[in-house]
């Protein structure tokens, strides 16, 4: 199959496990709220931000290191190499994996009494504490298959992990529930355990044929002579500021969640309302806003090895065309998202979580799912051409910003939350853009800027078509949910069709992708 049907069957394959696995996060926490209510809830959800900040920190960067390496000794037709990646790699995460589960769990006394100050959250630490060693194991043979872009068994162990932890969590609470809160918490995060193993376990069939398959193939493994010593160097180098970077968001949103509430009392608004208010941004408006990086993200994890493929083959016309179609394809999706989240922000939070308010942040963080996306997208490209240091750097620098306009612009009383909002969008916006001249920098790539003016325009006509076929639904006496549900259809509708009109959509790129 040619390299665009490849590239865009795999996008296509990880945002379709990814929205499955989305909305199975979702629905089990339904039950799981109603069995161990707020209390219990709150020991769950106290093991979990510890257990992926360390899962961030160690394995974040594995999977992106491994592809680019894997991708670009294949280009160079030195299939030993990448078998020998393989095998260090995992090694690497064994030791790596077992040491810091067992720190995990010699400390999650500690952790549970001096830094939660909730000793009942020592059993749900400690039973999470083992799907770092699975994950981490996990994250090789996914680094490998996506190196040679076969997106398949990432997808496959992605949907059969989050089913059997989704399962997992709701019989093993319910099991334990008998027995005590903290115990129902704990049989919950242990989920994350089961579905680790079973994921492991089928990345490893996975592995065995392909292995099976190329041992068929004619010829004999190729090696450059490169120790391993080296390559592991490499490894390291590529993957820690891909892992460093993945921590920053974290704890930037923990540090949004003390001055976003703080700066919304110091203009006066009531410990209540400033609550309410932040939950509005964070709970709601922000949860909308990462639905089209389902999406955006797959493509970026596509963007990795068909980069570093090119980049290895010193073609740059090639280089120049999967960065523009990496970028063409987040935006196809980022810009509609966007004028749609704007146009409907106070009838689609009425429709959700009948809070139309939440629309007031809304309306500013939707256009903030484009400069998100142009983020991931360019940060892509870095890792890609083997600069994920440029990518963290400015990460680390838009999570800076990012907290210094939240504390300016929130405690301006006109602004007061919106400012918030807006202060994600600026900074996401400063940094996707220091990302973009720096792929410019290193790789010489001239960007469609004409194409991208096209698209905008093709969106500007699909949100006036969406705004007036609202006020139209409405004034004709249909109720504001059902107006809202057929002016996002009439929106998908006007987009599909113009995008095809103005061929930004092509039918040979479905084709090319079923194929």
């Amino acid at each position: 199959m040619d390299k665009t049907g490849s590239f865009l069957r795999g996008a296509l394959v990880l945002s379709v496990a990814g929205a499955l696995s989305k909305i199975l996060g979702a629905i089990y926490r339904i039950p799981l709220a109603r069995l161990l209510g707020g209390e219990g809830m709150g020991l769950y959800q106290m093991a979990y931000p510890i257990y992926t900040t360390i899962l961030a920190l160690a394995t974040a960067g594995v999977p992106v290191a491994i592809s680019v390496l894997v991708s670009r000794k294949e280009t160079q037709g030195y299939t030993g190499d990448s078998q020998k990646i393989f095998r260090f790699s995992i090694i690497i995460m064994l030791v790596f994996g077992a040491l810091l589960t067992l720190l995990v769990m010699k400390s999650a006394r500690f952790l549970a009494n001096s830094v939660l100050h909730e000793p009942r959250a020592y059993y749900p630490i400690l039973a999470v504490a083992p799907a770092i060693f699975f994950s981490g194991l996990m994250s090789v043979f996914r680094g490998f298959f996506q190196g040679y872009q076969w997106m398949v068994p990432t997808a496959v162990s992605q949907v059969l992990e989050q089913l059997f932890r989704v399962t997992a969590v709701i019989i093993l609470a319910f099991m334990l529930f008998p027995r005590g809160l903290e115990y129902a918490a704990a049989g919950a995060t242990f989920g994350a355990v089961i579905g680790g193993i079973v994921s492991l376990v089928v990345l490893s069939v996975f592995y065995f044929k392909f292995n099976t398959a190329e041992e068929h193939k004619p010829g004999q493994l190729l090696y450059s002579g490169e120790g391993s010593w080296p390559m592991a160097k490499e490894l390291v180098r590529l993957a820690i500021p891909v892992s460093f970077g993945a921590v920053v968001l974290p704890l930037v949103q923990v540090l949004d969640a003390i001055i976003v509430p703080g700066r919304l009392m110091a203009i006066q608004y009531t410990t209540s309302q400033a609550t309410a208010l932040y939950g509005q941004l964070s709970g709601m408006a922000a949860v909308l806003i990462s639905l089209p990086t389902i999406f955006t993200i797959s493509i970026a994890t596509s963007m990795v090895p068909a980069i570093s493929e090119a980049r290895a083959q010193n073609d740059r016309i090639l280089l120049n065309n999967r960065i523009n179609y990496g970028l063409r394809a987040g935006m196809l999706i980022s810009f509609p998202c966007a004028a749609g989240l704007y146009v409907l922000a106070w009838q689609i939070c009425d429709l959700l979580y009948a809070t139309p308010e939440a629309g007031i942040p809304l309306e500013v963080l939707a256009f903030s799912t484009i400069a998100l996306a142009a983020f991931q997208l360019s940060s892509a490209g870095l890792q890609g051409i083997g600069r994920p240091e440029i990518a963290m750097r400015h990460l680390i620098i838009t999570g800076v910003l990012k907290t210094g306009f939240n504390y300016t612009l929130t405690a301006i009383p006109m602004l007061n939350i919106q400012g918030a909002a807006l202060g994600t969008l600026a900074a996401f916006t400063i940094g996707s853009l220091m990302n973009i001249y720096s792929l410019r920098t290193h790789t010489g790539v001239q960007y469609e800027v004409g194409r991208m003016l096209k698209l905008s325009f093709i969106t500007l006509l699909m949100g006036i078509s969406v705004k007036v076929g609202y006020g139209a639904l409405v004034a004709g006496g249909l109720r504001s949910s059902w107006a809202t549900l057929l002016a996002i259809g009439i929106g998908i509708a006007v987009y599909g069709l113009l995008i095809l009109l103005f061929k930004e959509f092509d039918l040979d790129i479905i084709k090319r992708m079923v194929r």
